[in-house]
């Protein structure tokens, strides 16, 4: 269940209780109200018991326009809550895409990366066989009793030195 949902719920559930709650207190103050005029009826004194339901009344009125007043400031209290959970949705929702771009962005680089140390560790295992194959020439030839042969000067990587300095090299 959502957040929106949850809050419509017990804003509903509230406004039910308190229905409920009306409901009750009018019921209870028309049972009061009988047994005042059944008691002023005993007595015989109507006029005192026509001037007590008109105090009730007035009474009633103000608790009812004091009731509309809290309710007319819990919905928008709600209508407020509400705005404020709309902006922080819109917020979150921003950042989440901020957040997916960026992973792309990171996920991208950490490939390229991976790429480039793959191909470091080729041209070094390349490296390696090729000294490893000039020096098996070398002692094939020295067990042969042949003159030694030198093994080849590695040539300089002028790829790796322009990589180091950031352009070729230039004559001086």
């Amino acid at each position: 269940m959502s957040t929106p949902d949850a809050s419509q719920q017990s804003l509903g559930e509230r406004e039910l209780e308190l229905a409920m709650r009306e409901a009750e207190l009018n019921r209870r103050e028309a049972t009061l109200r009988r047994a005042e005029e059944a008691r002023a009826e005993e007595e015989g004194s109507l006029t005192r018991a026509s001037s007590a339901p008109e105090s009730a009344l007035e009474e009633r009125v103000a608790a009812l326009a004091r009731r509309e007043r809290e309710l007319e400031q819990m919905l928008g209290a709600v209508d407020a809550q509400r705005e404020r959970l709309e902006a922080v949705r819109g917020e979150y929702e921003s950042r989440r895409a901020a957040l997916a771009e960026r992973t792309l962005e990171v996920e991208a680089e950490r490939d390229r990366l991976r790429d480039e140390r793959a191909r470091q560790v080729t041209a070094s295992i390349e490296l390696d066989e090729r000294e490893r194959a000039a020096a098996a020439i070398v002692a094939a030839a020295a067990a042969a009793g042949e003159a030694p042969i030198e093994a080849p000067e590695p040539v300089p990587d002028a790829e790796w030195w322009s990589k180091q300095l950031g352009r070729p090299l230039e004559a001086a």
